[in-house]
């Protein structure tokens, strides 16, 4: 088990030191100070800090140690005659509640689900998960730089420029059009697009170029279909030779290939 820790809260602070214990000698007549507590928002916010200084779990609340120090410190709110709102009055009788609750015997269940719903700190739990959430949300808005806080806007003072007219010539105002259209005619767009050679076109048109006598493959070349229709002619050349339809020749090393129609 988690050890609790006590709760400590001063009479006063004198030069910054905390004073728990009234000094000796020291006589104060009744209602002769009025102390407030401006440090709790509300019960909630009491509750909260309780949990946060003994390092309770907020999903596992110890109500008989919360519910100790809570009234120990609505006992010192009545004992310094602060006048108490009535939502610390109940919050006191809640944690009362809950408390009673706990101590009494419950029945048998074969299902666990049925024990979590029937916790009696499920509702306050949710309280102060949400009032958690709040807390961390207004912590995250304060450190934002707020306008007239961290940051200050900057107003400067510009001049008003005088208007100012254009005075442009006609003649001017020709000639510079006439340099935009020759600028504009200079640009010519040319789109290039690529030519499809199929093979099969490629094979009939080698076939009706040759006959049974030999012709050089440099003849078969289309200089104005460029490197693709050199690889394409050289490749239906292969197939022709590969279907025995053609007969290739070469009389020597380096020499230029001859073609012709297979006998």
């Amino acid at each position: 088990m988690q050890a609790t820790q006590q709760l400590l809260l001063p009479l006063a602070i004198v030069q910054g030191e905390p004073m728990v214990n009234l000094p000796k000698g020291l006589y104060i007549p009744p209602n002769a100070l009025k102390v407030l507590l401006t440090d709790f928002e509300g019960p909630l916010d009491l509750l909260s800090h309780l949990i946060r200084t003994n390092k309770f779990d907020i999903r596992d609340i110890p109500v008989f140690e919360i519910a100790r120090q809570y009234q120990q410190y609505i006992g010192l709110m009545q004992q310094l005659d602060i006048e108490l709102a009535g939502e610390y009055l109940f919050m006191a009788a809640w944690l009362t509640e809950i408390k009673s609750r706990l101590l009494l015997p419950k029945p048998p269940s074969l299902d666990d689900d049925d024990e979590e719903e029937d916790d009696p700190r499920i509702e306050l739990m949710q309280k102060l998960l949400e009032y958690e959430a709040y807390q961390q949300g207004a912590r995250w808005l304060d450190s934002l730089k707020i306008v007239g806080r961290d940051v200050w806007p900057i107003a400067i003072e510009v001049e008003t420029l005088p208007e100012v007219t254009a005075q442009i010539d006609l003649d001017d105002l020709n000639m510079a059009l006439q340099n935009v259209m020759q600028r504009a005619l200079a640009k010519v767009a040319h789109q290039v697009s690529e030519e499809p050679i199929e093979i099969s076109d490629k094979i009939e048109w080698v076939l009706s170029q040759i006959s049974l006598e030999p012709v050089s493959i440099l003849d078969l070349l289309v200089a104005q279909e460029g490197k693709p229709g050199l690889v394409v002619t050289f490749i239906a050349v292969l197939e022709l030779w590969r279907q025995q339809q053609i007969e290739l020749q070469q009389d020597e090393a380096y020499a230029d290939i001859s073609i012709r129609r297979a006998a």
